[in-house]
């Protein structure tokens, strides 16, 4: 397997865990009664980009 190739399936195992790990344990505006003017009540109340980047950066590493 080519370098490339090693890349871009690093990057698609990340994108799948991405899309596992990002609803776990989200919280919505809605569940917390604080719904800012303007968006969803579905809209993540404390997303925390940063901590499931580096999940997910495991994770995908570990079963690449």
């Amino acid at each position: 397997m080519s370098i490339v190739s090693a890349l871009v399936l690093y990057a698609v195992i990340w994108f799948l865990v991405l899309f596992v790990v990002l609803p776990i344990r989200l919280e919505t505006q809605g569940d917390r009664g604080e719904i800012v003017p303007g968006t969803h009540a579905g809209a993540p109340a404390n997303l925390n980009m940063r901590r499931k980047a580096k999940l997910v950066s495991l994770i995908a590493a570990g079963l690449w």
